[in-house]
C-alpha cells in the first residue's frame, strides 16, 4: 500500500505533467506550493467553469484539498476525476487515502478495488472485512442509548413531516423507556421551538448533544431562541459550537455570517467549492440523514436571485434571461421561462436549479403552497445537487411565510 508521501509525490509529478496543457495548472501548481490553496482552487475552478468535464482540474483540486485536510471534499473531487478519466490511477488512490484519513478502512479498500489495475492481497481484504465488523460491533455495545427503537423513529418522521405535537409526544415515550436519551431530548426540543415553546425547548436542546446523528443541530436551534431573546452573547457562543460541530457548509456559511454581525466585523459570502456534488452512483462519505436546518429570519422582500460565480454550471443564454426577466420582478415571463427550460436539461444540477427558481417565483408571488411544493421536489429528487440545501432552507422559510401571511407586508 503507498503511503502519503508517494501519493504527494504522484501528485506534484502530475501537476507538472498538467501544466502543459493549461498554463492555470502551472499557476495552481505555484499557489500549492507556496501554501495559497484557496489561490490554486481558483485557478482549477476556472478551467472548470469552462471545461466541467476538466479531470486533470478535479484531480489537481482533491490534491489540494487533500493537503488541506478537507478530506470529503477531496474525496468529491477525485472521485470525478476517474468519473471523466477512469483509467487515471491516481485519482483512485487519492480517494482511497483520503477515506483512511477518516478512518474509513472499508471505503477506502474499494476505492482501490475501483482501480483496473490495482489488485488487493486476500489476506488483506479479509483483515480490513473482519476489523471493519469487529469496530461496528464495539460501537453498539458502546451506545448507552438507542436510537433505532420505534418510538424514536416516530419522532422523527412526525418532525420531517412538521406534526410537530406528535413529534413532542413520540419524543416523551422515548424518555419513558430510556431517560436521558439525548435523540428524545432533541426531537422534544425541535418540537418545542416550532410549537413556539421557547422555554421547553430550550431545556430540552441543552440536554441533546450528544445525540450522534443531529446534536450538533441542537447549538443552531438554541442560538435562534437566544436571538429571539436579544442574548447575544449566547447566541454567538452557540453559533460557534455549531460552525466547530456541523458539517453541513451552506449552514456553517450563513452562521459564520450571523457571527459576523455579532462581533461588528462585515459578512463575507461563502466562496463555493469546487465538486461540492458527488456522481450519483457514488455513496456519501456518511450521510444518516438529511439535517432539519433551522430557519434563522424571514424578510418579506423577494428572494435575491443566486449570484452569477454560484452559476458556473449553469450558464447558459437561456437562463440567463430568465434570471434577468426574475430579478426585475416579472415574474409571469420568469416562472414561464424556467418552466420551459425544465424541459431543455438533463442534468440533476440544473433541473434542481430551475425548480428551486421556480420555487422563488412563487414564493415572491406570496403563493407559498405552491413554493414549497416546489422546493421539496428539488430536495426529494435531487437531494445530492448543490441546490437542495438552498432549498431545503427556502422550504423552511415559505412554510413560516405561509404561517405568518397576514402579518408580512406586502410588496
Amino acid at each position: 500500500m503507498k503511503n502519503l508521501r508517494g501519493i504527494l509525490l504522484l501528485l506534484c509529478a502530475s501537476s507538472i505533467a498538467f501544466a502543459a496543457e493549461d498554463p492555470r495548472f502551472e499557476q495552481g501548481a505555484r499557489f500549492e506550493a507556496a501554501g495559497k490553496y484557496e489561490n490554486a482552487l481558483g485557478e482549477y475552478r476556472s478551467i472548470l467553469a469552462s471545461d466541467p468535464h476538466n479531470a486533470n482540474a478535479f484531480y489537481a483540486a482533491g490534491a489540494v484539498r487533500l493537503k488541506m485536510k478537507d478530506y470529503k471534499g477531496a474525496i468529491a473531487n477525485f472521485q470525478l476525476a476517474y468519473k471523466y478519466a477512469p483509467k487515471m490511477q491516481e485519482a483512485y488512490e487519492g480517494s482511497a487515502t483520503a477515506y483512511e484519513k477518516l478512518g474509513d478502512k472499508k471505503s477506502a479498500a474499494a476505492e482501490r478495488a475501483k482501480n483496473p489495475s490495482y489488485k488487493a492481497p486476500k489476506s488483506e481484504a479479509k483483515a480490513e472485512a473482519k476489523a471493519e465488523v469487529k469496530t461496528e460491533k464495539a460501537a453498539k455495545s458502546d451506545s448507552k442509548y438507542s436510537y433505532n427503537s420505534a418510538a424514536l423513529l416516530k419522532a422523527k418522521q412526525a418532525f420531517n413531516a412538521k406534526e410537530y405535537k406528535t413529534t413532542c409526544t413520540a419524543a416523551r415515550e422515548v424518555l419513558l423507556q430510556e431517560p436521558g436519551n439525548p435523540g428524545a431530548y432533541y426531537y422534544a426540543g425541535v418540537g418545542r421551538y416550532e410549537l413556539g415553546e421557547m422555554d421547553k425547548a430550550e431545556y430540552n436542546l441543552k440536554r441533546a448533544f450528544d445525540y450522534p446523528e443531529l446534536g450538533y443541530n441542537a447549538h443552531y436551534y438554541l442560538s435562534l431562541i437566544y436571538r429571539k431573546q436579544g442574548k447575544k452573547k449566547e447566541e454567538l457562543a452557540e453559533l460557534e459550537a455549531y460552525v466547530r460541530l456541523s458539517k453541513n457548509e451552506t449552514a456553517i456559511a450563513s452562521a459564520k455570517n450571523r457571527i459576523a454581525e455579532l462581533s461588528g466585523a462585515e459578512p463575507k459570502a461563502p466562496e463555493a467549492k469546487i465538486a461540492e456534488v458527488k456522481p450519483a452512483e457514488v455513496k456519501p462519505v456518511e450521510e444518516k440523514t438529511v439535517e432539519e436546518k433551522p430557519v434563522e429570519t424571514v424578510e418579506s422582500k423577494p428572494v435575491e436571485a443566486p449570484k452569477p460565480d454560484k452559476q458556473r454550471k449553469l450558464a447558459d443564454p437561456s437562463i440567463e434571461q430568465a434570471n434577468d426577466a426574475y430579478v426585475q420582478g416579472d415574474y409571469v415571463s420568469a416562472l414561464s421561462q424556467y418552466q420551459a427550460l425544465q424541459k431543455k436539461f438533463r442534468d440533476e444540477d440544473t433541473k434542481a436549479y430551475l425548480l428551486f427558481q421556480i420555487g422563488n417565483v412563487y414564493r415572491c408571488r406570496r403563493d407559498y403552497r405552491s413554493a414549497v411544493a416546489k422546493y421539496r421536489e428539488a430536495v426529494e429528487y435531487y437531494p445530492n445537487s448543490e441546490w437542495a440545501n438552498e432549498a431545503q432552507r427556502a422550504w423552511e422559510d415559505a412554510v413560516w411565510q405561509e404561517k405568518n401571511a397576514d402579518a408580512l407586508p406586502r410588496h
